[in-house]
């Protein structure tokens, strides 16, 4: 397939796009993964459930990017004999998979928050384990923002998806 004028620009757009994605992703992976990380600390430490279990949320939100990233890489790649219009579709999937981790990361919570409604467990908080958690919090609302306005910038479902995830 020869290329003209007209493909040129639409090739650089796509792989800027696919660039915003990537680099959006992997800040989030990063950034989930150090909050998972304190936050498991905190909740061990303070034996609380509702903690430890906004640590796995963050593992999961580091799972939702790294499927955000592999879904854009598969997105990106070109047109072939079995996809004549390319993969762009597959981003849908994507985002259609972080919602199912979305609904089973709830489904987890209501289950494991119930058993401890059932059987409560004092709770007891450090003001360090407290500082950490608003911190936290303050961290999850930046990157939340952060997640809306890339995903805005490259026109991505999956990156909404994630700010959504975010945020929550």
């Amino acid at each position: 397939m020869t290329e003209n004028h007209a493909t040129i620009p639409i090739k650089e757009e796509m792989a800027m796009r696919g660039r915003i994605i990537v680099r959006t992703s992997v800040i989030g992976i990063v950034v989930n993964i150090l909050l998972a990380a304190f936050k498991a600390a905190v909740g061990i430490t303070a034996n609380s459930i509702a903690v430890l279990l906004d640590a796995v949320n963050n593992l999961s939100d580091a799972l939702s990017s790294v499927i955000t990233v592999v879904g854009a890489k598969l997105a990106g790649r070109k047109p072939d004999k079995e996809h004549p219009f390319g993969h762009g579709r597959i981003e849908y999937l994507s985002a259609m998979i972080i919602a199912a981790i979305v609904f089973y990361a709830g489904l987890t919570s209501l289950w494991e928050s119930g058993k401890k409604i059932i059987e409560p467990e004092a709770a007891d908080y450090s003001a360090l384990s407290l500082v950490i958690i608003a911190v936290a919090v303050i961290v999850k609302i930046v990157l939340g923002r952060y997640f809306k306005r890339q995903g805005q910038a490259a026109e991505s479902g999956a990156l909404d998806q994630g700010a959504a995830r975010q945020r929550a």
